[in-house]
């Protein structure tokens, strides 16, 4: 048995493809999913879309930082050594990662990461936190660019690691968006602890947007989150932007193929926007998807920043505006996970029947 641990939207988006491909192969599999989204809007939408069906869900009652990480690790741990999988996989950098990484270690499963060897070298943040424990807990590390690979390499992982390509290319080739051949406006996401946690930092983003809205027309679909620190900090939302609630990821994926900016601090978009052609404002000190910034197609802004960036990108918006979903493979990440799951399940079983 194979358990997919999921907790939030992206790790839906991106686990998908290893999903149906499981199905595919017929390899026994489960789906869990931890509850760190919880809200409808903000997950169940996503596993609907890609015809995910969840077998076990937790319920979590401490949402901090700490709080979900233990009830994470206590309830996926009971889930495994109720029923122990041979193999747990997540995937990105959550706290529902790395949780999964210490429960499958703790109770004897094996553990494969899904986006290994990611780095933003700056652990200030949690989620390079997550990464490196993840990494460092993995019998299986799939790296989805030469960058991965790289720093897998530098670190000298136990695990075995192994080049895929990243399987947000076969998700976006699944719900591919038609690109309008003009493209308008700006598309805003923004969720990440390090700025709306921060009311000066995130007072700073509602500024930008703001100034940015006197000239275009923004779209902003709001994450609870966000709006919830907003609400804590008694910060008005920007009057020149169309604020909307979450949107499905098919409806996402549409907005981001016809803005002609995205301004964001999620990893999973900075990777839509590079495969879609979508110059992106990143809104970050540190990025660990490098390779779009070594591709020139975004650039990293402070919170105070965006606007002066984003006026940079305009000015040249066709030198930034150039679709490269090769910085991604080939399509076909979640067939290459799902072939070494399935190797890696034969040889473990000749390893018992030998013993």
């Amino acid at each position: 048995m194979i358990a997919c641990v999921v907790g939030t939207r992206p790790e839906v988006v991106k686990m998908a493809p290893i999903i149906a491909a499981l199905r595919r192969r017929n390899l026994p599999h489960c789906v869990i999913a931890t509850g760190q989204h919880q809200d409808w809007s903000m997950m169940g939408s996503f596993l609907t879309g890609f015809g995910i069906t969840v077998d076990h869900q937790l319920v979590l009652s401490d949402r901090t930082l700490l709080g979900s990480f233990v009830e994470i690790t206590a309830g996926l741990g009971a889930l495994f050594a109720a029923e122990p999988p041979k193999l747990v996989l997540a995937v990105g950098d959550t706290t529902t990662v790395v949780a999964a990484a210490f429960a499958a270690r703790k109770t004897g499963s094996a553990f494969g990461h899904v986006e290994a060897g990611l780095r933003a070298f700056s652990r200030e943040l949690p989620e390079e936190e997550h990464r490196i424990c993840a990494d460092a807990l993995a019998d299986l590390l799939f790296a989805p660019t030469t960058f991965a690979v790289a720093n897998l390499t530098r670190e000298h992982v136990n695990g075995r690691v192994i080049l895929t390509g990243n399987t947000v290319l076969d998700a976006l080739r699944e719900h591919r968006p038609a690109v309008a051949t003009e493209r308008h406006g700006v598309l805003v996401t923004i969720h990440r602890q390090e700025t709306v946690d921060d009311p000066a930092a995130l007072a700073s983003v509602i500024s930008q947007i703001d100034r940015l809205g006197r000239e275009h027309d923004v779209v902003w679909p709001l994450h609870l989150r966000t709006r919830a620190k907003a609400q804590e900090a008694q910060l008005v939302l920007p009057k020149h932007a169309t604020i909307t609630e979450p949107l499905g990821h098919v409806e996402f994926l549409a907005r981001l193929a016809n803005a002609r900016l995205v301004v964001t601090d999620s990893g999973g978009v900075q990777e839509e926007a590079a495969i879609l052609g979508t110059p992106c404002v990143t809104v970050r000190a540190h990025t660990e998807r490098v390779e779009t910034l070594e591709a020139g197609v975004g650039l990293l802004a402070l919170p105070g920043e965006i606007y002066e960036v984003a006026s940079r990108i305009f000015a040249d918006w066709a030198a930034f505006a150039r679709p490269l979903p090769e910085l991604y493979g080939d399509g076909r990440a979640g067939e290459k996970i799902a072939h070494a799951c399935d190797e890696w399940l034969s040889r473990s079983i000749l390893r018992e029947l030998v013993a």
